[in-house]
């Protein structure tokens, strides 16, 4: 009954405004990580902003997606970036803004905004858009991921109720994300859906770009399955907005515009043939045609054997338990996981689906573009150090790459001019989030004073002292702890804070797998293998950091030549790209003998792949691997 007076109203509201259904315009979005693209690379982290063009007609929408992780609402307009965007957008756009995950305050980093403060910055974007004829949408940010304590941090740091103040004194729609997902997190779903299947939280194997899995970072950044709910949820407060009363007729006629491009959505309901009231399976949605279909359920928690993913019309989807990489279709539609010992799968009546033009609405933007040109020297990662980088050639700098002493790594170390304010900045990527990342620096100061340094990675800035060593041709290490890195593009920058200048810096390396000179490839993560508890993995510089892996059961991978080992039987080979489409599977009686992972007839194109390698219907390999070219 709810729903259908909610119905009701949006269908009043829109009668009494009227609306053509030709007009085109730009949505431009500003945000965090939350929001912001990621590159294939770090599939499945998702921001919303990424996927929400699928929930509008892509014939009159485009999507302008300038979000960048790390920011605030401070520090976004601080760099130049709201101004910059104020370029490309014109009258008749709409900006959606939503800040608060790194504005709020505890006096720590220079992008936190005292909370009597946040109201300016938040004015800035209202009035940049208005100026030219833009119309300004506040998204209050969602909630964190706090588990069974359910707390709502940002009616702490009261960021929702500020949102509103502006939207009201500037007569602005408003959009109450924060509580659409507290109270989805808290109350209509259980606290292990919301870790599992909402935030960025994998299983070892679940996702090739992830084979070891993610486990700590799983309180703010979402997959896709989670920023796909919470696009459900903004569109269904743009369409609540228009009976509100605070808005002018003006108001509400451009927000008339924007609700009436919204695809039609359908019922996307997911079951399973037994039942389990704590078992773990995709919720029920109403998502549009064209959207990214993810179906997740979790077989240990039904306590059964999981066969496979099942269509309205019994069609055999997958028989993996993560379905993804697939689009819903433009009808309601129903999907089953089927258990051994449960019901038959049984048909579900349905309509026709629907052809349509649309498509993702086209995003001119990008947070995670790189045009880098970066000098990439291989360095061999360990378990403690998974992404080491060379720090030679940074792209500005004041000093020299130089390898006139002993014992640097890689293709030499920076000298850092003696001189005050001399700087080194290295153009970094990262394909993940982490809260807590630790960085180590490797450096040598034959002098015999200190030479302190301000070290800026992203947007943290912190002020390290680079002791003396006993020579120049002696190396030693400073340590940063509790780093917070999203996974885009950043820079990694030291300044001398002295006229003495900066030490020589050899390397720095992450604890976290996935950081590396933007315009290179990522070292391989050397950490347990994901398949096997007999793993071992060896790696050579002269393979840009492609694995020759040996496992159980006599089968080894030369992933640099794409061979296999084995002594014979019935092989099972698949192969993924980074988005978990499928490239190549087979399952073929082999003899002893090596044979070729990709048949010759399959051209792999440059990027990442994972390859899952199956002997007898045991898994002896799961590994990524990088193709530079072939």
């Amino acid at each position: 009954m709810k729903k259908l007076a909610a119905s009701l109203l949006f269908v009043a509201a829109m009668s009494a405004i009227s609306v053509s259904d030709t007009t085109s315009f730009t949505i431009h979005i500003v945000g965090d990580s939350t929001v912001c693209n990621y590159k294939a690379s770090a599939y499945p982290q998702t921001g919303w902003g990424q996927v929400i063009g699928s929930f509008f007609d892509g014939s009159r929408v485009k999507i302008n997606n300038v979000a960048i992780g790390g920011r605030s609402s401070k520090t976004f307009v601080q760099e130049g970036r709201l101004n910059s965007l104020k370029s490309s957008m014109q009258a008749g756009d709409f900006m959606l803004i939503q800040f608060g995950h790194n504005d709020r305050y505890f006096g720590t980093n220079a992008r936190q905004v005292p909370f009597d403060s946040l109201g300016y910055w938040l004015q800035q974007y209202v009035d940049a858009a208005k100026e030219v004829g833009v119309t300004p949408i506040f998204v209050t940010p969602m909630n964190m991921n706090m588990g069974t304590n359910g707390r709502n941090i940002f009616t702490e740091y009261n960021v929702v109720a500020k949102m509103l103040e502006l939207a009201k004194s500037n007569g602005v729609p408003y959009v109450d994300l924060n509580t659409k997902s507290y109270n989805a997190y808290s109350k209509t779903w259980n606290a292990s859906y919301v870790s599992r299947y909402q935030f960025k939280y994998f299983l070892v194997g679940e996702y090739p770009n992830y084979p070891n899995g993610v486990t700590n970072d799983g309180t703010t950044h979402f997959q896709e399955s989670g920023s796909i709910a919470h696009c459900q949820w903004i569109v269904e407060e743009l369409e609540n907005a228009l009976s509100e009363a605070y808005l002018s007729t003006d108001s509400k006629t451009q927000l008339a515009k924007l609700v009436s491009a919204i695809k039609p959505r359908y019922s996307f309901t997911v079951k399973a043939n037994v039942s389990n009231s704590n078992g773990l399976i995709t919720h029920n949605q109403e998502l549009p045609g064209g959207a990214p279909l993810t179906l997740h359920v979790s077989p240990g928690s039904f306590g059964k054997t999981f066969q496979g993913w099942y269509d309205d019309d019994c069609n055999l989807l997958s028989t993996d338990s993560n379905y993804y990489g697939q689009t819903t279709l433009y009808r309601a539609a129903t999907y089953t996981a089927i258990f051994e010992g449960g019901s038959a799968c049984s048909t579900t009546p349905h309509s026709e689906e629907t052809t349509s033009s649309s498509s993702f609405a086209e995003s001119s933007s990008s947070s995670a573009e790189s045009s880098s040109s970066a000098v990439c020297s291989k360095l061999i990662a360990t378990e403690a150090w998974k992404s080491p980088i060379d720090m030679v050639y940074p792209e500005e700098g004041v000093g020299t790459t130089d390898t006139n002493h002993l014992d640097y790594t890689g293709l030499g170390f920076y000298n850092i001019s003696n001189e005050l304010s001399s700087v080194a900045t290295f153009k970094l990527q990262s394909d993940q989030s982490a809260s807590d990342a630790k960085l180590m620096i490797r450096y040598s100061n034959g002098g015999s004073t200190s030479r302190p340094m301000k070290v800026t990675v992203d947007y943290g800035v912190f002020e390290l002292d680079f002791p003396p060593t006993a020579d120049w041709d002696t190396w030693d290490t400073v340590y940063v702890d509790s780093l917070w890195l999203d996974a885009v593009p950043f820079n990694f920058k030291m300044e001398s804070l002295t006229s003495d200048g900066g030490p020589n810096i050899d390397m720095i390396a992450f604890d976290i797998s996935g950081v590396y000179r933007e315009g290179c490839t990522p070292c391989e993560d050397l950490s347990s293998s994901s398949a096997s508890e007999s793993a071992e993995f060896s790696s050579s510089s002269e393979t840009d950091g492609i694995l020759t892996v040996s496992k159980t059961m006599g089968v080894s991978l030369d992933m640099q030549n794409l061979k296999i080992s084995t002594p014979g039987g019935i092989l099972k080979v698949s192969v993924v790209d980074a988005l978990g489409h499928s490239v190549f599977s087979s399952e073929n009686a082999v003899a002893a003998g090596e044979v070729d992972l990709i048949p010759a007839e399959k051209t792999l194109s440059k990027g990442r792949y994972f390859a899952k390698v199956s002997l007898h219907g045991k898994t002896v390999a799961m590994v990524p691997f990088y193709v530079k070219s072939r």
